[in-house]
């Protein structure tokens, strides 16, 4: 069952083994955090052994990262709600930044250790990690086709005041919003001030905290606690049927496949009151349309100033006119908007290249990816 159940976030998971529900709406800090390196690591490896044998191993040290990274997240009652690309975007419900800022500090000590990577052909890479913190409001959503895969979404202006805080790091650097710096007042102490030079709003880099954090982390969970159709459904259908078979780090390859990406707008996901209805319909239309030439929703991200999902064809089932797939799907949901009204804008974007594929994360929460 533990398979099943590191592919739900944290806070999610307790409350399902609770019988509960977690909050619609609700205030707190995200966090977000991208790491830097695994592309060049990525050709390292697969010069020095070759394509398959090379994707075996860049997982294992995806895994050790992510790891260790989770592992202090969770030791500060933070939840991974969602994997995009080589970054992590986690949630800490009702807190003011503290305990983010602290955990974001406690990753950028754990990333030490990956500073410089050595290879068995000798070559180094250097790894490292940029974090940002936002404080405020926020809406949970569930959506998806649960015959297909739930998914669980983090909404509203932070998802934007966390976006904007991102960029103004660099690596190594802990960033925080000016939401964040106000409310943590003299409890941190900066290494220096950075102005977005579109608003004129400072943004500012941790140096350390001021007081000690204790840490605070989450309760185990028994197997019996889970019903086993409750965590299915939150794990995609192909995902499923190889963790059943025992093959957990399944499909861990370089590979050809198709990369779709589809801009919306429309949705308020700070006002309307019928956002997640919306969003939920709009997700399942996409998920039915994608399935049908057998491509897979692999993630999607929720921004109020435009929101995006990501689908990949070629991976986990691959077929030879997988960009013919992608362009029938991608003309299909051109006219989404006739089906949908409340969807104002679609952007859509296909490509092709190498990427590597496959389940990776932590032992105690994982997704399964393309990534490219």
């Amino acid at each position: 069952m533990n398979l099943y159940t590191a592919y739900i976030p944290m806070d999610r998971r307790q409350a399902l083994a609770e019988g509960g529900a977690l909050a619609r709406q609700t205030s707190g800090a995200g966090l977000f955090a991208d790491i830097s390196g695994f592309t060049p690591l990525t050709e390292a490896l697969a010069n020095d052994l070759g394509p398959q044998r090379g994707a075996e191993e860049l997982t294992v040290h995806l895994n050790m990262v992510y790891d260790a990274l989770i592992n202090v997240l969770h030791q500060y009652r933070g939840s991974v709600i969602g994997f995009s690309g080589d970054a992590i975007t986690c949630w800490f419900d009702g807190d003011d930044g503290l305990r983010a800022t602290a955990c974001a500090l406690g990753m950028q000590r754990e990333m030490e250790q990956f500073a410089t990577v050595t290879l068995v052909s000798g070559k180094t890479v250097s790894l490292s990690i940029k974090t940002a913190i936002s404080t405020g409001r926020a809406r949970r959503f569930v959506v998806g086709d649960p015959e297909i895969s739930l998914i669980d979404v983090l909404s509203g202006a932070i998802m934007d005041n966390l976006a904007a805080a991102e960029h103004m790091a660099d690596r190594g650097e802990t960033v925080l919003d000016p939401a964040s710096v106000s409310t943590l007042g003299g409890r941190v102490s900066y290494q220096k001030w950075v102005t977005d030079p579109d608003t004129g709003e400072q943004y500012g880099v941790v140096d350390r905290l001021e007081l000690q954090v204790p840490s605070d982390p989450w309760p185990e969970i028994p197997d019996q606690a889970f019903n086993e159709d409750q965590v299915r459904s939150w794990v995609l259908r192909q995902v499923l049927n190889r963790l059943a078979a025992g093959q957990g780090d399944f499909l861990a390859e370089l590979r050809p496949a198709v990369a779709l990406f589809l801009r919306f707008r429309g949705i308020d996901f700070e006002a309307d009151e019928d956002a997640e209805t919306k969003l939920g319909n709009f997700v399942r239309l996409v998920q039915r349309r994608l399935e049908r030439y057998e491509g897979t929703l692999v993630q999607l991200t929720i921004g109020d100033k435009g929101s995006y999902m990501y689908a990949a064809f070629g991976a986990p089932l691959a077929h030879e006119d997988d960009p013919v797939r992608a362009a029938q799907v991608a003309l299909e949901l051109q006219s989404i908007g006739s089906e949908l009204d409340f969807i104002t804008s679609l952007q859509i974007g296909i490509t092709r290249g190498r990427m590597r594929t496959g389940a990776y994360g932590s032992t105690s929460r994982r997704t399964y990816g393309v990534l490219g």
